[in-house]
């Protein structure tokens, strides 16, 4: 009798759902969209009943002709770090802030000076960053009075608010408790002196758990059926997808580098432990560290490009069955490398590495009489990459990488992995399954459940 890991990949974008037996191998993958409201140029929200609606769709497509009894555990991941305010009964007071959402840029400067440096360890800048989710609450408090008056807790991932829906718990990864700016990570506890700062109390932070914990299992009755999963599945928190990203990838070892050229594109590298170089996770050996940094929006970037600007290339997709990025990319390889002098800085919503800054902007450089339509769209993605390859130059300081595995969307373009290979100086390795790297990441927290079963421990 075959029997499966369920993972859920909540992206900025959509949510991806992929099935796993138990030998590890891959069995398909289901991706569900929903929407982000950009409708203040700092501003990005999301309703989390979108996220739910995703999450349902997804079992029950992917489910089809299989048992859902045989389905052992459900394991997730998702962006980070958001502000998800709900109240008691665990109903959003609030659309969700999410991570990509700058408004809170006076709040997280006042934290900065009141927070202990100790607890500032996000980003490596020892600064509150603007997109962290303490500020974003604190901006609530302040201009959502209403809204804050009937929060209860606050949530970090997509995924906690699903673990919510199913079980009533409100729960919080370790990690993604760090992410939020509210945490005391020398004894993995919420920080009072952050809390304090805010005006925040500790009751309406959620329990933080290890991210193999279990954290509920799926009710009988509406909810089983409404989620398109049997009653008693176990639901394991999981992580980040940044970390289910590079676990997925392969980043296990010294020399192991990724990639991921998502909605926020960016790398992260696996470095010899040294001061300054990064952090250790717990998956790493003994002297080794995690290093490397996100931008705001690369991917976004270039799907805001897609959207507003190719209108023919999306016409053309959809009569002959294709992706508009066919078209696009083929575009963009007809200019010349340079594109004949065109830049794009692809600030489009602030920017968090390689250099913080919520305020920045984009914009296309350059520009002549003589330029093309192609010249622009190849600057799109060559502004990308000379922003990636500044989040490398720093990590090169510690290792010199000369190889990458490149995962995401942006990994699915030869013209895009050539330039972005170009400008690295880098050899870019893709993987078969290279859009299923953070659910394969968070399968493997989710078969610790298994393996535990099997083997009695």
């Amino acid at each position: 009798m075959e029997q499966y890991i369920l993972a859920h990949d909540f992206g900025t974008s959509a949510d991806k759902a992929s099935l796993f037996n138990t030998d590890g191998q891959f069995i398909s993958t289901i991706t569900t969209a929903y929407h982000t409201n950009h409708s203040n140029s700092t501003w990005a929200e999301q309703d989390p009943e979108d996220w739910w609606n995703a999450f349902c769709t997804g079992n029950r497509e992917l489910l089809k002709g299989i048992d859902i009894k045989n389905v052992l555990c459900v394991s997730f991941d998702g962006t980070f770090p958001n502000c998800i305010p709900v109240d008691k009964d665990g109903k959003p007071t609030y659309p969700a802030i999410i991570w990509q959402d700058m408004r809170a840029e006076k709040e997280a400067n006042e934290l900065t000076e009141l927070i202990p440096e100790q607890y500032l360890t996000y980003g490596g800048e020892g600064i509150m960053r603007t997109e962290q989710s303490l500020p974003k609450l604190l901006w609530l408090k302040r201009n959502r009075p209403e809204a804050f008056a009937k929060t209860y807790k606050m949530l970090a991932t997509p995924s906690d608010y699903i673990i919510l829906r199913l079980t009533g718990n409100f729960v919080c990864e370790y990690s993604m408790g760090n992410s939020m700016g509210t945490l005391d990570l020398a004894q993995n506890i919420w920080s009072q002196d952050c809390l304090k700062a805010a005006g925040i109390t500790e009751e309406m932070m959620p329990e933080l758990h290890a991210c193999t914990d279990i954290v509920g299992e799926v009710p009988s009755g509406a909810l089983s059926e409404e989620s398109g999963l049997f009653p008693g599945t176990k639901l394991v928190i999981g992580t980040g997808d940044a970390t289910c990203s590079s676990i997925g990838a392969g980043n296990i070892g010294i020399g192991d580098a990724c990639l991921t050229g998502g909605s926020s594109a960016g790398i992260s590298a696996v470095v010899p432990a040294k001061e300054g170089a990064g952090y250790h996770s717990s998956y790493l050996p003994e002297g080794a560290s995690m290093m490397g940094g996100m931008t705001m929006a690369s991917g976004s970037a270039y799907g805001w490009v897609k959207n507003e600007l190719c209108k023919i290339e999306q016409r053309l997709a959809e009569e002959n069955g294709k992706s508009a990025y066919d078209y696009i990319n083929e575009e963009v390889a007809s200019a010349p490398l340079g594109a004949n002098g065109v830049l794009f800085l692809p600030l489009l919503k602030g920017e968090r590495d390689p250099f913080y800054n919520p305020k920045a902007k984009g914009s296309f450089l350059g520009i002549t009489l003589a330029n093309t339509r192609a010249d622009l769209l190849r600057a799109v993605v060559e502004g990308i990459g000379f922003n990636i390859a500044l989040i490398l130059e720093g990590i090169r300081e510690h290792y010199d990488f000369k190889k990458l595995t490149m995962v995401g969307g942006l990994a699915k373009s030869d013209v895009v992995r050539q330039i972005f290979s170009d400008i690295m100086g880098v050899e870019l390795v893709t993987l078969k399954y290279m859009d299923e790297v953070a659910t394969v990441g968070a399968a493997i927290m989710g078969a610790i459940y298994p393996l535990t079963v099997v083997c009695g421990v």
